[in-house]
């Protein structure tokens, strides 16, 4: 990406993160430790991968500068940040660390977790409720909330069984519903909130779903790399730890996603480059 990208894509996420730094205010108890659970559940590092593809897509349909594409970001960061305190939760993924600190349940409790989870869900949808064109956007990240959890029980379901019984359509299954289906709404509600035709919509669907299958592959690569795959579901146990067959299907969702982006009517540059950086570099 050039410089003037960076740069764009830093003024982008600050609008995003003055907007989440509003929502989770108050000194005094008990709610104040709630609060405090629910800044630390999106704060901490993120790359605001999700938000940033709500702008940049809207800027690709023409309306970068919508107002209801960034209460559409903040809405599926929220989203996202809920996913991710469940998803840690010890029922769930027993995860004690989320980007290098404390999960939420171990900081806070589990209890205060689960609520901090619920808050944020609701908090996406009041965001979008916000909207001016909410009747538009507020299918679209019901259907990733829905499918998102269609993802996790697959992903329970998986990991009951034997790894040998694990097959592709297990990890299409899981992959589109845990990781494509936020990367999917956060495309189509930027398409929706620029007022973008059906066809354009479609498009900007089929980017993400391409882009968040890349984009979970990759991490496994990543993980793998990095020794930190445990006995979990992931692509490389699928592929018999073939990682180049791994690769290589991670390269064909990235191509498939690049392509998608011919159909938007707008300047797609950055979205494009904001996608290769995210994915062919990583590989």
């Amino acid at each position: 990406m050039t410089r003037e990208d960076e740069a764009a894509l830093e003024a982008k996420k600050a609008l995003i993160e003055a907007q989440l730094g509003k929502l989770f205010v108050g000194d005094a108890e008990p709610l104040a430790t709630f609060w405090a659970a629910a800044n630390h559940a999106v704060s901490g590092g993120g790359k605001r991968v999700r938000p940033l593809l709500t702008l940049l897509v809207a800027e690709a349909c023409g309306k970068g500068d919508e107002p209801d594409a960034l209460r559409a970001a903040v809405a599926i960061e929220l989203l996202h940040g809920y996913t991710l305190v469940h998803d840690d939760l010890p029922s769930m993924d027993n995860d004690t660390e989320r980007r290098g600190a404390p999960s939420v349940w171990v900081k806070f409790g589990e209890a205060t977790a689960i609520l901090a989870g619920d808050y944020l869900q609701a908090a996406a949808f009041a965001q979008i409720a916000a909207c001016e064109k909410a009747a538009a956007l507020l299918p679209c990240l019901t259907q990733a909330a829905i499918e998102v959890i269609h993802g996790q029980v697959a992903d329970i379901a998986a990991t009951q069984c034997a790894p040998d019984t694990w097959s592709e359509e297990t990890l299409r299954q899981i992959y589109t519903g845990k990781t494509s289906a936020l990367i999917v709404s956060a495309c189509a509600l930027g398409a929706i909130a620029a007022e973008s035709a059906p066809r354009v919509v479609a498009a900007a669907e089929t980017f993400g779903l391409n882009l968040g299958m890349a984009f979970q592959l990759i991490d496994d690569l990543l993980d793998a790399e990095q020794a930190t795959v445990g006995n979990e579901f992931n692509a490389l146990a699928v592929y018999h730890q073939e990682a180049d067959t791994v690769k290589a299907l991670a390269q064909r969702y990235t191509q498939a996603a690049l392509d998608a982006l011919d159909a938007l009517p707008g300047d797609t540059t950055r979205l494009r480059a904001f996608a290769e950086k995210l994915l062919l570099r990583r590989v």
